[in-house]
């Protein structure tokens, strides 16, 4: 009799979970039909209405009968579809990490890492991996702290704000070239062998506790901003990254180098951003090469 009631429960949890998922993806689809058109991005307040309706629904449903599991169910019903037509979820998570905090807390938001790596430079360091979906994170920590963490897409279209942008405006990643967003050139580090990047750095001085921020351009991330970097651009950019190589090594003209490595500034729409209290050095050492991608995106 008790098996009876309880497979009973779980069948009228399933049909609620369904009847919550429906509703909110017949208003999502809607809704986001109605911005293609109009090119424009919801409002705020549009969320908030749609989750206060939802949420009336999911009340009706409780004073039916449906209360002791109605809250579980529509929170991850609701969580899990937003994810699929927003980025909102992750951006939130991602807003959370802050240099200094204890590994620990930061493991408590993003879970266990897929992988960890020892740096060869600093002993006391250690990589964290975690793929996230639209993301790959890894963090850095050196006895129980966060002393760094980096971020890259893996989705087209996906791009978090950056964090201590120059800007007083909203300036998300892949939304202007290196160029554009610093002009003085950085501590800079690419490679053409075992993995296609360019990544620069900038000092963010005291206000900001001496952190450094680091964006670039990494082979195997996605594209955040497609309106100004095309596929096409991936091609023109690993060659100009070898043409950097190229005059690195052989050019004494300094003038020369500059040009190319411009150029290369030109190209580069970040797909990759860092911060860190420690040397650039360890976020150009915490980059998977390709071979370790391949292992780590298959594993």
């Amino acid at each position: 009799m008790g098996n009876s009631t309880d497979n009973q429960s779980d069948i009228l949890n399933e049909k609620l979970e369904d009847e919550i998922e429906d509703i909110v993806e017949d208003e999502l689809e809607e809704k986001i039909a109605e911005l293609k058109l109009s090119s424009k991005q919801p409002p705020p307040s549009f969320w908030k209405k749609m989750q206060t309706g939802i949420m009336m629904v999911a009340a009706l449903m409780i004073s039916a009968g449906q209360f002791n599991d109605t809250k579980e169910i529509f929170t991850s019903s609701y969580e899990g579809i937003l994810a699929n037509f927003t980025n909102n979820i992750e951006y939130e998570l991602i807003e959370k990490i802050h240099v200094g905090s204890s590994i620990e807390h930061i493991k408590s938001l993003v879970g266990e890492p897929h992988a960890i790596k020892r740096s060869k430079l600093n002993d006391a360091v250690r990589f964290f991996y975690y793929s996230k979906g639209k993301y790959n994170l890894t963090l850095i920590a050196s006895e129980e702290r966060l002393v760094g963490y980096s971020i890259y897409t893996q989705e087209d279209e996906f791009a978090p704000q950056l964090p201590f942008s120059e800007s007083h405006d909203t300036e998300p990643l892949g939304s202007k070239n290196l160029l554009e967003s610093h002009k003085k050139t950085g501590v800079y580090s690419y490679d053409i062998g075992n993995l296609v990047y360019y990544i620069e750095s900038q000092n963010l001085g005291k206000q900001q506790m001496f952190l450094t921020l680091i964006r670039g351009y990494v082979e195997y991330g996605a594209i955040p901003n497609v309106e100004v970097a095309d596929i096409d651009n991936k091609a023109k950019l690993a060659k100009q990254i070898a043409l950097l190589d190229e005059k690195a090594t052989f050019s004494e003209s300094e003038e020369e180098l500059e040009q190319v490595l411009n150029q290369v500034r030109k190209l580069v729409y970040p797909n990759f951003y860092a911060v860190t209290e420690l040397e650039p050095a360890i976020i150009s050492e915490a980059l998977l090469t390709r071979y370790e991608y391949q292992m780590f995106t298959n594993s």
